[in-house]
């Protein structure tokens, strides 16, 4: 079924409402049973991504989960601070979940897009039972899992009510650069993403980083990191999560891309060869052939 960008939107954004509007009186539900809010809100956290694997099935197209990166984290650390005093990590989250929610719908033209990622794998098991299963465990859970674990830092920065030290401003000034960073990258990318201008897009900070994107998304998680550390080095382990989203985008979302793009433009080997994959460095210089 083809659907207009209007309806598009209203489709998309359904599950997330419904989980907005169901948040507080879930969380108020599942608390009674498990009073750890870090637990709470991640089983809440689950049933928001059910309810929208349910709207991706309907509309059947995965990508309906593609904003829950940047909507769903607004609800569960805002919840957070409900009791909280400390309200500027969640200011900085939100600043970049709604960075993220602008770039996303300037560049998404409704319904009639799904990542190539998704259709890839729907094309190789070519059997929709197996294929929605396989969507709602790796399409869905284990991203909700991993972005969870991500901003587990910033609970602490929120709940703790000690002495911090300077590595709290550090890590929330690295967040902040790390979403101008994004967003720089992305308003640069625009004009390429819009076929207003063709070719490999060389040009500002993607003259000496292939994925500065990418780069700013994992360094914000880094510092988010990095403010936890700021309440003593007993919360070293919750690096994780910053951990599993980087080495999410170095194993898999990076060379995925870079495969799909050489296969649209087989001149972005050339690219490849010049500018660095992700940290932002000199350039190299091309060797004349």
């Amino acid at each position: 079924m083809k659907y207009s960008y209007q309806q598009s939107l209203q489709h998309m954004l359904i599950p997330y409402i419904i989980s907005g509007v169901l948040w507080i009186p879930l969380s108020k539900f599942v608390e009674t049973f498990y009073p750890n809010q870090l637990i709470s809100q991640f089983i809440v956290d689950l049933i928001a991504t059910f309810i929208v694997f349910v709207q991706s099935i309907l509309i059947k197209n995965s990508s309906i989960y593609d904003p829950y990166w940047h909507i769903i984290p607004m609800y569960f650390t805002a919840y957070w601070c409900l009791e909280s005093q400390t309200w500027w990590p969640v200011l900085v989250c939100f600043f970049y979940c709604i960075k993220q929610d602008i770039s996303y719908f300037r560049f998404w033209p409704g319904l009639t897009y799904e990542d190539f990622r998704y259709e890839e794998f729907k094309n190789k098991i070519n059997n929709s039972f197996i294929y929605w299963i396989f969507s709602l465990v790796a399409f869905h859970i284990y991203p909700t899992i991993i972005v969870y674990l991500g901003y587990i830092p910033l609970y602490y920065t929120i709940k703790e009510t000690q002495e911090h030290n300077i590595l709290f401003e550090l890590g929330l000034i690295i967040s902040i650069i790390a979403v101008i960073i994004q967003w720089i990258a992305d308003y640069q990318l625009y004009p390429y993403r819009t076929k207003q201008k063709k070719g490999d897009c060389d040009v500002g900070l993607w003259k000496y980083s292939r994925h500065p994107n990418y780069f700013g998304e994992c360094l914000f998680w880094w510092g988010m990191y990095i403010a936890a550390l700021s309440f003593g080095m007993q919360y070293w382990y919750w690096g994780i999560g910053a951990f599993g989203i980087q080495i999410m985008f170095l194993t898999y979302s990076i060379p995925n891309m870079e495969s799909h793009l050489l296969k649209k433009r087989p001149s972005y080997s050339k690219y490849q060869s010049e500018v660095s994959c992700f940290i932002p460095w000199f350039r190299k210089s091309s060797k004349p052939k």
